[in-house]
């Protein structure tokens, strides 16, 4: 990203670090936000307040409380049951 590609925006105040470098915002910002810092040269910061994303979906699921019976299901399902049970050692008792 180059330093010209940032949209122009509006010139805040000149403001000092302090001498543990930090950067007291404007007062337009919350007290305790979150911000993201990025820098996108030696002598340049961006400050921006981090909001939550907003652009999501909600998928509805129905629940499926019991799968309809199908006979052909089940013989499959049988077939495969017993095929791995013969493979199992005997039990010793």
């Amino acid at each position: 990203m180059e330093l010209w590609d940032i949209p122009t925006m509006q010139v805040i105040e000149p403001r000092t670090l302090d001498n543990r470098r930090r950067l007291v915002m404007p007062e337009s910002a919350p007290p305790g936000a979150a911000v993201n810092v990025q820098q996108l040269d030696a002598e340049t910061w961006l400050v921006k307040l981090a909001r939550p994303e907003t652009d999501y979906k909600v998928v509805l699921i129905p629940a499926i409380d019991r799968l309809p019976d199908d006979a052909a299901w089940e013989a499959k399902e049988l077939e495969a049951a017993q095929g791995l049970a013969s493979n199992l050692p005997a039990f010793e008792s």
